[in-house]
């Protein structure tokens, strides 16, 4: 797997946790992705979506499409260290990525876009039927 293309995504992600402006070439150590939380990570998504940390339940997600946010969790469980651990709420380790709460904004994201309420697609060539 390329890491490369992926390490942007979580860089984004770093300095939404930290608040820190970190290069694109940083290296980031075990410690420090251990401790990434599915709870940082769904706020982070829902900034990237909705354009809060905190959407509304009338708030549609404008900003980011589902797509968009699955790339950003294969992206950041790439770099993970607990990579097929699923997320455990009651002792916060395994992988974040693979958390209900990630797996359920993203859903919710989707129905807003099937219902047309989200995001416009930005495809760069129409969808053809075959009958």
């Amino acid at each position: 797997m390329e890491q490369s293309r992926y390490k942007p995504a979580l860089v984004a992600f770093m300095l939404f946790k930290d608040g820190v402006n970190y290069f694109v070439d940083m290296n980031f150590s075990e410690q420090a992705r251990l401790n990434i939380t599915s709870e940082q990570l769904c706020r982070w998504m829902n900034h990237r979506a909705y354009g809060s940390e905190q959407p509304t339940k009338d708030m549609k997600p404008t900003h980011a499409r589902s797509s968009t946010l699955e790339l950003y969790k294969k992206a950041i469980s790439s770099f993970m260290p607990r990579l097929t651990i699923p997320w455990d709420n009651v002792r916060h380790e395994g992988n974040p990525t693979r958390s209900e709460a990630i797996n359920q904004l993203i859903k919710t994201v989707k129905r807003f876009e099937v219902r047309r309420e989200g995001v416009l697609s930005s495809a760069r060539r129409s969808i053809e039927y075959c009958l």
